[in-house]
């Protein structure tokens, strides 16, 4: 958003002013958006420009060893520190009609690559020629779920991830998903009890379910999904996804059958996430739903039970970590019509993370 250049994509068409919130319906998007989403044929259409940036969370702390900002009760958000906050980003975007998809394979896959041309040929001199490549691309990065490489494979192996295909991965990568570090680390960090038993911990199938192949996989044989966005989201939207009472049914994987039953959905129902690990939407609270799953025991969800001690409203099995990072939402509202982002923010009155405090100590003068 370039400021007095671009002021259709601010409050009031004004250059000077924020940028415009997401809307929920297509005939009210703003005027570069609009003219920037394209017909194709059979039902396709795409988008390419500039978009707000929708993923929200404290990486660095989450990265740096689970060092999380703690919250501030008497100034609530003084310590929130959105890693995103305030930046915009390229977008492609497509729509595909559903119908396009699966066929008889009710659950599709996604993930993308990025490559480099393999040799860069440097030359010396005077008369030199420029440098050249050759021996095509080579692949030097790889992105799937949300924190598989970044979190749970270890630092020896994140090169070897980012050169492979998902297809190696049950083979290379499975055993950082059958035995998850980070559960562990969040344990003895922040003193958060697991749901898995010890002697299981070994065992996490369902943590690797989620995770291999690492692809973003979404099934097609539910109803819509939730969106948040446009001012007002979908009634039954939890960025918490399945750990926020946001489900769908499954006609073709096994889900909570039990938790069904129970909530009177009636038998052999399979409730499944409303988002990620089903798909991935934008405004998905990944950081939380990933560390609510690792602390969760969900290796066997037909049998799933309620805990009546905990009111009877979650699987016993279940723990549902809400705001494990201080940050609970994106600081920009989404479309919840294509292409579903944000208005990208105006660089020129918009700052980034303007209400975090640094509570931090500094170290004494020597």
């Amino acid at each position: 958003n370039q400021g007095v250049a671009t002021p259709k994509y601010n409050v009031g068409d004004d250059g000077n002013m924020p940028a415009k919130d997401g809307v929920a319906d297509a005939a009210s998007l703003d005027h570069y958006t609009a003219q920037t989403v394209h017909s194709l044929t059979s039902g396709y259409r795409a988008f390419a420009g500039q978009r707000e940036d929708g993923f929200y969370g404290d990486i660095q702390g989450m990265f740096d060893l689970l060092s999380l900002r703690a919250a501030n009760t008497e100034s609530p958000g003084a310590n929130r520190f959105d890693s995103q906050s305030g930046f915009n980003c390229h977008t492609l975007a497509l729509e595909i009609p559903v119908s396009a998809l699966g066929g008889n394979m009710q659950v599709a896959g996604v993930y993308a690559t990025t490559s480099r041309e393999k040799i860069r040929i440097l030359s010396d001199g005077e008369m030199s020629p420029d440098p050249r490549h050759s021996r095509g691309f080579t692949q030097v990065g790889r992105q799937g779920n949300p924190l598989f490489c970044e979190a749970l494979v270890a630092i020896k192996d994140k090169d070897l991830y980012n050169r492979t295909q998902p297809s190696s991965d049950a083979t290379l990568f499975q055993q950082y998903t059958l035995s998850v570090e980070l559960e562990v680390l969040i344990e003895a960090l922040l003193g958060v009890d697991s749901k898995v038993p010890d002697a299981e911990e070994s065992n996490r199938t369902d943590i690797a379910s989620f995770f291999i192949p690492d692809l973003i996989k979404v099934d097609l044989s539910t109803g819509p999904c939730r969106l948040p966005g446009g001012n007002a989201d979908d009634a039954g939207y939890s960025r918490l996804g399945l750990f926020g009472v946001d489900r769908l049914v499954s006609q073709v994987q096994t889900g909570l059958q039990a938790l069904a039953a129970q909530l009177g959905l009636g038998d052999g129902v399979n409730l499944i996430p409303g988002g990620w690990p089903n798909g991935r939407r934008f405004g998905d609270d990944v950081i939380d739903i990933a560390v609510s799953a690792i602390l969760s025991d969900l290796r066997d969800p037909v049998n799933a039970t309620l805990d009546v001690s905990a009111g009877g409203s979650e699987p016993a099995e279940i723990v549902i970590i809400d705001g494990i990072d201080n940050v609970s939402g994106n600081d920009s509202v989404y479309n919840r019509v294509f292409p579903y982002a944000g208005t990208p923010h105006n660089g020129r009155n918009y700052q980034s993370n303007a209400g975090f405090t640094n509570t931090s100590t500094p170290p004494p003068a020597e």
